[in-house]
Order: structure tokens, then C-alpha cells, then sequence
């Protein structure tokens, strides 16, 4: 198995603490971000979309960093402890997944990330996003009453969720 991955990137980092949690062998492959390696003819072999992380297991090529996730808890979570079995409980999971996917990451990304990398402005509405989503989380946390995201074990919804709240430090 291979991880093809960017040091500090908030996607990477939550697979591998995925790997790391499952107790998984990998080969981890260092992109460099800053160098433009991810937008290379031969990179985009491996995922057109040229975003990181990008997984090779056997002969499975899977990037999105969701995905990899779900896919490293159906194949090696034989306890279902990181990627529950039940419905109700796998439900949750995936939907915090879906929620850091596209709202709480990606307000994130944009009002404190982006700045440091492109010529993108910070803005009052970007603030204001990044403050709804860091509020909504919350909301998520009180009103399930859980130690984590999405239970009261650790699973993969907390990757993610912990990688871009990692993010507010920058």
C-alpha cells in the first residue's frame, strides 16, 4: 500500500492517522506541494483531479480523502469500531465526514489557508462563514453528547474534523 501525501495537508494527515489508528503498512510518498508535484502529467496517472492525498492499494488508485477513509474502514476495520457496521451509527459518521467535506474544512480553508498560499483576501464573509461552521460543530458536539464527533469512541469522522480544526492555528 502506498500513500502518496502532502506533509501538513489536513486530507493527508487524516489518512494517515487512519492508517496509523488500523495499524496498517504503508509506504508513505512525499508530494511536494509547494514544487507543483501534484500537477504533473505523471501525477495526474494517478488522479486527474491532481489533488492529495491519492491511495494505491493493490490495484485500487482512490484519491479523495473521504473516500479513502470509508474504504480504509470497510476493508480493515474488522472491529467496526472506527467505521461502525450499525446503520444509525454509521449514518452519523458519514455525515460529519460530509459535513467537514463541505462546510467546516472548506470555510476553514478558505478564511485562514488559502491567504497563506494564494493571492486570496480574507473577508468579513469568510469570517463569518468559518464562525457558522466552527458554531455548527459545536451544536453537533452538545447535542449528541458524545466524546467525539460522532461517538463516544473515536472514528473516522474525527480525522478529518480534528485536521482542519488543527487549520486555526495557522
Amino acid at each position: 500500500m502506498k500513500l502518496y501525501s502532502v506533509v501538513d495537508g489536513p486530507p493527508s494527515l487524516a489518512c494517515r492517522q487512519a492508517l496509523k489508528a488500523l495499524n496498517i503498512q504503508y509506504e508513505l510518498v512525499d508530494v511536494n506541494f509547494n514544487k507543483g508535484e501534484h500537477m504533473t502529467n505523471e501525477y495526474a496517472q494517478l488522479n486527474p483531479q491532481k489533488e492529495i492525498p491519492v491511495l494505491i492499494d493493490d490495484d485500487l488508485i482512490m484519491g479523495e480523502s473521504n473516500a479513502i477513509l470509508q474504504y480504509l474502514g470497510d476493508k480493515y476495520d474488522t472491529t467496526g469500531k472506527l467505521y461502525p457496521k450499525v446503520p444509525k451509527a454509521r449514518a452519523i459518521v458519514n455525515h460529519r465526514l460530509c459535513f467537514n467535506l463541505a462546510m467546516y474544512y472548506r470555510s476553514i480553508a478558505e478564511y485562514v489557508v488559502a491567504p497563506m498560499f494564494y493571492d486570496y483576501k480574507r473577508t468579513p464573509l469568510g469570517l463569518k462563514k468559518m464562525t457558522i461552521a466552527l458554531d455548527v460543530f459545536n451544536t453537533y458536539l452538545q447535542r449528541e453528547n458524545t466524546e467525539y464527533a460522532a461517538s463516544n469512541t473515536l472514528t473516522i469522522a474525527d480525522f478529518p474534523l480534528i485536521t482542519a480544526t488543527m487549520c486555526l492555528e495557522a
